[in-house]
């Protein structure tokens, strides 16, 4: 066997390795900050049932895409009580909303006012049956 044949064997043999770790791996592509992941593990916040204040501060003046039993889309609240929405299927409409006792309602055109708890699960929030995240610029 010549010098250069070995060689090649030699530098086959060592790229097989090589992939053959590869494949073991993680698939991907990962991103990393000094050795460890660049993304950090986020600890789920406890869901809270908000009321009041509370539900006025999360609401007023932000706008939300909206998913729930009765449609999608984006709505924005207003401290007046009333709320503007763009359905997906619906289109444009305003509508009312209210909390008493620690209960969330809403109601938009002939349809009964829907109520229920208002809650917050850390990034996002449940408002009787519609969840709500909020949309920021």
């Amino acid at each position: 066997m010549t010098h250069a044949t070995a060689r090649l064997i030699t530098v086959t043999a060592l790229a097989a390795l090589a992939l053959a770790g590869c494949s073991n791996g993680p698939k991907g592509v990962r991103i990393t900050n000094g050795g460890t992941s660049a993304t950090s593990a986020k600890q789920g916040a406890p869901i809270r049932a908000l009321s009041g204040s509370d539900v006025s501060a999360a609401l007023v003046g932000k706008t939300f895409q909206y998913t729930g039993d009765g449609g999608n889309g984006f709505v924005t609240y207003n401290g007046d009580g009333t709320f503007n929405y763009q359905d997906d299927s619906k289109g444009e409409g305003t509508g009312r909303w209210t909390v008493s006792g620690g209960q969330y309602c809403e109601s938009y055109g002939s349809a009964p006012a829907k109520c229920g708890e208002f809650k917050s699960t850390g990034d996002a929030y449940f408002a009787a049956g519609t969840h709500l995240v909020e949309m920021k610029v």
